[in-house]
């Protein structure tokens, strides 16, 4: 039966199942009333501070920060303590401010990890519908969530396609039928000679996880050959063409190429890609 230690166990051995509500809608309130809040706190201060000019000895508080502390305790001490009311209420501001900022930074939630999710919480062997009421509603929609894992934004266009589009399709073909079976005391584990490294553990069923480094050193090898592959191409084929115009729409699509080469492999910056193709 699913519980939350399980989902726990889950999301903690799978970072890219990290994915929480930010609660967008309480967060901006929170900072609205915060900072209304503040409005009339600096209106009230304002009020404070000319009443205090005319008042005996008021005068003082507007160039002395000393008079202004020593009132402290006394019947003149209005004005301190407003502005350490002030001065508590801005630092909860700030801070909310800082968070939300921070939270923003984030990225959605991909669409095929949204959907492992909710497929665990509801299949009988993982979640098995364990979570009742509004906490069931967690996962039904993505508007509102973001991923905490940052994976993805540090993956280039090649890792990404091979991880989200070939392994899944490899998985529903062909790893699918390496069948893990479970007993009470040990789990066990794909054979070592199968090419990709998979791994199902009984504590979160149904959820088949592959090894990033298999898929990233076959990128690394991808990287390598065409590295040296296109330069010397484009050299052979070059050295076939004798007519000009033809030569010069020949480096035109092997700088179109070299150019995609650089982005989809080497997950280069525009810059650097300009850079590289004028040298």
């Amino acid at each position: 039966m699913g519980n939350y230690s399980r989902l726990a166990n889950l999301i903690a051995s799978h970072p890219e199942m990290a994915l929480f509500r930010q609660f967008a809608s309480l967060n901006v309130k929170n900072i609205l009333y915060m900072q209304a809040e503040l409005v009339h706190l600096e209106a009230e201060l304002e009020n404070i501070e000319r009443e205090d000019k005319h008042s005996k000895n008021g005068d003082k508080f507007e160039v002395s920060l000393f008079d202004l502390k020593a009132s402290s305790c006394t019947e003149n001490d209005i004005q301190w303590r407003k502005v350490l009311e002030i001065r508590s209420k801005l630092q909860q501001y700030s801070a909310a401010l800082l968070q939300y900022s921070s939270i923003q930074k984030y990225e959605k939630p991909h669409k095929r990890h949204l959907n492992i999710l909710r497929e665990w919480l509801d299949r009988p062997e993982g979640g098995d519908f364990f979570l009742r009421g509004r906490e069931a509603e967690t996962w039904k929609t993505d508007a509102d969530l973001i991923a905490l894992s940052t994976r993805k934004a540090e993956k280039d266009v090649l890792t990404r396609l091979i991880s989200e589009r070939v392994i899944p399709w490899y998985h529903r073909y062909w790893g699918h039928r390496f069948k893990v079976l479970f007993s009470s005391s040990s789990s066990i584990t794909l054979a070592e000679n199968v090419p990709w490294s998979t791994q199902k553990d009984e504590d979160f069923n149904g959820v088949w996880h592959y090894e990033d480094a298999t898929f990233v050193a076959v990128v690394n090898v991808i990287s390598i050959v065409l590295s040296s592959l296109l330069p010397t191409t484009s050299i052979l084929v070059l050295y076939g063409i004798h007519k000009p115009g033809v030569r010069l729409a020949v480096i035109m699509v092997f700088t179109a190429l070299f150019s995609l080469t650089l982005t989809t492999v080497a997950k280069a910056k525009r810059i650097d890609i300009f850079a590289a193709t004028t040298a």
